[in-house]
């Protein structure tokens, strides 16, 4: 019997082999360890952002994307930065949340796949941060993917995000529209979550147009579908939208029924919000019924859960159903204590909202100067790399015919950051009018109804019957949607008050029979720059005289405003609020503008546009 013995070079080589195998062995389980590390953080994340706790979540989502770019892992740092930038969204840091959804596509560039989300993400953020202009962009692209890819379900949420967008602009009938083919989509490609999305859209379009029986057919079709997924959040969010709508139609039977289920799902999901919402809107309900004791401890319940969670919205709230629990039960005194916590956090979400918004547009405005400062030191950098002394010619001739289009871009620019300012202001004149007119100034209202019947001074009554009034009428005379639906003649009078104007000035307005103004941008800043006149007037100039003319000057609109008040030095004054805004709507409207005062020589003002 013979041994084949293997010659030495092949003995190593195979010993080599099995080597180089066992290492790849080794590197593999551990890089698939790494990579469950990663996965872990991640989901570790989620589940605290679920739980609401939004600071330990961050700090799981930034670890798992600093591992994954240790690791080199593109798909792992994708999904750590998107859903860094969703959490960031859902707390409202817009600017951080961009910038993650930004960077994300820095690792996806090329992929339309992945892109397509973050595309749809940064839509979300541009959307809730009020720049529309910048969401629409993103889900015209998110759109074309999708379209492309066939991936109905990105596109039904695409229509979805256009509906809402729509509706935030008040056009109800395009919105609609948009949720009709967001339905069309999900329906023909059987996506559940998607049907219910629009479903519940079309039904929230309803309900603000006070179609309540509409809406509950939607919301009743959502709900049966809700059922079918079994999701314990769904469906407390669906019984309170069902619920919320049977309570308009006044069919408190079923109402109550609804707001409990939704009551303890909410609490089996262990979701605050729609806990917290369930409880005042039970409570809401219980004081119709007249059955207070049960409304008083839904409604406590709901505002030290608010308070628990720091939710100042659900705060005010559950404070305004408080005041009209006590209001309901003609208990005047207790009513206006919660009414003034109730004014004490509407001021304080007001405030914060501004600021934010401020900071947000003087962030994009920075952004926008700090890219532009960096081109031209690109260009000055690039001329000074070039010696050649014809070279210089040729790119300061190229500098020189740059210099009219950067003058543009910037005048652009400027236009752009005014209209975004003006459109803001808008909108919170607009939130606020309709705040006054739907809460403050109806329960002003109910509150008198209520002194009288117990029969407080009636100097008291007459007077808060007066300041009801006045609210009413702000809210009339803030309300930019309001206005701009109405003739013009009427809405200038709406947005000067007349009927609380002061007596002791004497007030002229000329308007030409048939007067109007179709473009909707023009007729509100005319209005608006007419309304900051008046004030100042009112306020500062001590006027007993006010002439206000509109005419229309070769194709033209002319406004002319005069008083005789005390007047002031152009050259010298400070410019407040008022008339800084009025400067930022004239260049909006690249108005011609005539502006004449001095001490003791009242005002005129001459404005073309």
């Amino acid at each position: 019997m013979k041994l084949y013995l293997l010659p030495k070079f092949l003995f190593y080589k195979l010993i080599l082999c099995v080597l180089i195998l066992f290492i790849s062995e080794i590197l593999l389980a551990e890089k698939k360890s790494e990579r469950q590390e990663i996965v872990n953080l991640i989901t570790l994340g989620i589940k605290h952002w679920k739980q609401h706790s939004y600071d330990s979540a961050y700090v799981y989502l930034l670890e798992s994307e600093r591992r994954a770019v240790q690791a080199k892992d593109t798909q792992l740092i994708v999904v750590s930065l998107n859903n860094m930038g969703m959490l960031e969204t859902s707390r409202a840091n817009y600017e951080n949340s961009i910038n993650c959804f930004q960077k994300s596509l820095k690792y996806n560039s090329n992929k339309n796949n992945s892109k397509l989300n973050t595309f749809l993400n940064l839509s979300m953020a541009y959307r809730k941060m009020g720049d529309y202009e910048s969401a629409l962009s993103y889900l015209y692209k998110t759109k074309d993917i999708a379209e492309s890819l066939q991936k109905n379900k990105e596109l039904t949420i695409c229509y979805n995000e256009f509906g809402i967008i729509k509706k935030l602009q008040n056009n109800y009938e395009e919105a609609l529209s948009y949720y009709q083919k967001s339905l069309q989509i999900a329906r023909a490609s059987d996506y559940k979550r998607g049907i219910v999305g629009a479903l519940n859209n079309i039904g929230n379009v309803h309900k603000e147009q006070k179609n309540f029986s509409k809406a509950l057919l939607y919301f009743n079709e959502a709900l049966n579908l809700k059922l079918e997924l079994g999701d314990k959040r769904y469906l407390s969010s669906a019984y309170l939208n069902v619920g919320e709508v049977q309570m308009k139609l006044n069919d408190f039977i079923n109402a109550e029924n609804s707001l409990k289920k939704a009551l303890t799902y909410s609490q089996d999901s262990n979701d605050k919000e729609l806990e917290i919402t369930s409880s005042f809107l039970l409570g809401e309900m219980l004081i119709y019924k007249k059955n207070f004791s049960q409304s008083k401890l839904f409604l406590q319940q709901a505002q030290e859960k608010a308070e628990l969670i720091g939710a100042l919205d659900l705060q005010k709230e559950a404070l305004l159903r408080l005041k009209n629990f006590y209001a309901a039960q003609n208990k005047g005194k207790e009513a206006l204590a919660y009414y003034d916590k109730y004014i004490s956090i509407k001021d304080s979400i007001f405030n914060t909202e501004n600021m934010q918004h401020m900071q947000e547009m003087e962030t994009r405005y920075q952004t926008r100067e700090k890219e532009q400062q960096i081109e031209v030191l690109n260009i000055e950098k690039e001329a000074k790399a070039n010696e050649s002394f014809y070279m210089k010619i040729v790119l300061g001739v190229f500098l020189f015919s740059l210099l009219p289009l950067g003058l543009f871009l910037r005048s652009r620019q400027k236009t752009r950051i005014l209209k975004e300012r003006v459109a803001a202001s808008n909108r919170e004149c607009t939130k606020l009018g309709m705040e006054l007119h739907d809460s403050i100034s109806g329960s002003l209202s109910y509150l008198c109804r209520s002194m009288e019947k117990e029969r407080v001074g009636e100097s008291f009554v007459d007077q808060l019957r007066q300041v009801s009034d006045e609210v009413r009428g702000i809210s009339h005379q803030l309300n930019m949607t309001a206005i701009a639906n109405q003739e013009f003649r009427d809405a200038l009078s709406d947005s000067l008050q007349l009927d609380h104007f002061p007596d002791d000035i004497d007030l002229k307005i000329y308007v030409p029979d048939g007067f109007e103004i179709d473009d909707y941008e023009k007729k509100i800043n005319l209005i608006r720059i007419v309304q900051e006149l008046k004030a100042n007037s009112l306020k500062h100039a001590n006027a007993s005289s006010i002439v206000i003319s509109f005419s229309r000057v070769q194709n033209k609109v002319r406004l002319d405003y005069s008083d005789n008040g005390i007047g002031f030095d152009l050259e010298e004054v400070k410019k407040g609020n008022g008339l800084h805004n009025i400067q930022e709507r004239v260049e909006l409207l690249s108005g011609k503008l005539d502006w004449q005062s001095s001490p003791g020589n009242g005002v005129s003002f001459h404005l073309t546009v």
